[in-house]
């Protein structure tokens, strides 16, 4: 089975978790990421329980395994640089040389490349894709009756995105691992579904938070001034209509949107599961994309949430 099969089948397990997780009553709880252990290994899982009558929730289990996190490359690029030295390189060859020998060093740090940016333009995508308001387009579960299809649209972006990084790495190990494939496609699938919940507590906390209305700051967190003042139901329609229309003309809107979704998803759903379980995905739960002053303001729970 080649790279890209294993990453597709891995996509479809994470797609029917998520489909499966809100298959009653379109519910979907906050505590939907469980863990496994596979009985002869430790790799993570997306275990699919589908119990009779499909009354139990099913689970995105992952695991983070601390030797899986580390590879370790063999420092070449000073051989190539000898080798070469008796010979004439043109300034593609040399560019080339710089970047391999820059790959490795960090490679030998055991530091992995971060999977934020990737599920941020994800998620990103998949509010530019709700914006076009396009009916043959399932990216919204409020506004369809077949979820399933939403999960595949997310499923759908999650695969494009890793296979693009990943064909576009030489490095070996620059490339994302299953696991941290599955840790991507989970998420994006997790946000994509419970987007509109998420809005709403994003709306409530910047709108919560005096500083942020005091200097028009809503723009920088993905938020519409008027969807922090906006109390007439009747103003709806013609809220959604403008939000589409900055959505899909304004870049850095939609990139600071997307990456609030995300910060929440992690600190409201993902992290607070894996704490109580006492388990970890690869990478991470920790929000590192956000600055100080806005990661206070998401946060900062208002007077009645749970």
């Amino acid at each position: 089975m080649t790279s890209t099969q294993r990453i597709s089948a891995l996509l479809s397990l994470a797609i029917m978790w998520s489909v499966l997780t809100i298959a009653n009553g379109f519910s979907i709880p906050n505590t939907a990421i469980t863990t496994t252990k596979a009985s002869n290994n430790n790799t993570p899982l997306l275990l699919l329980r589908n119990h009779q009558n499909n009354k139990q929730s099913t689970a995105f289990t992952s695991r983070s395994t601390s030797s899986s996190c580390s590879i370790i490359l063999r420092l070449s690029a000073s051989d190539n640089n000898i080798n070469n030295s008796n010979t004439d390189n043109n300034d593609e060859s040399t560019k080339n040389n710089n970047k391999k020998k820059g790959d490795s060093i960090r490679s030998t740090t055991g530091i992995r490349p971060s999977l934020h940016p990737t599920e941020i333009n994800c998620i990103a995508e998949a509010l530019m894709l709700r914006s076009t308001n396009n009916p043959s387009i399932e990216i919204d579960v409020s506004n369809t009756s077949e979820p399933l299809q939403v999960a595949i649209t997310a499923g759908g972006i999650a695969m494009n995105a890793i296979d693009k990084r990943n064909s576009d790495k030489d490095d070996t190990s620059e490339k994302f691992t299953m696991e941290e494939s599955q840790v991507v496609s989970g998420r994006v699938v997790g946000v994509v579904m419970r987007m509109r919940e998420l809005e709403e507590l994003l709306v409530r906390r910047v709108g919560g938070v005096g500083w942020v209305k005091k200097y028009g700051e809503e723009e920088s967190f993905g938020v519409l001034k008027a969807e922090c003042s906006s109390e007439d139901e009747s103003d709806t329609e013609e809220l959604e209509k403008k939000l589409r229309e900055v959505i899909k003309i304004n870049p850095l809107f939609r990139m600071n949107r997307a990456e609030c979704l995300l910060c929440l998803f992690l600190d409201t759903v993902e992290r607070p599961k894996l704490e109580l379980l006492g388990e970890g995905v690869v990478g991470g739960s920790e929000v590192d994309f956000i600055d100080a002053d806005r990661l206070e303001v998401l946060r900062t729970a208002i007077d009645g949430e749970d």
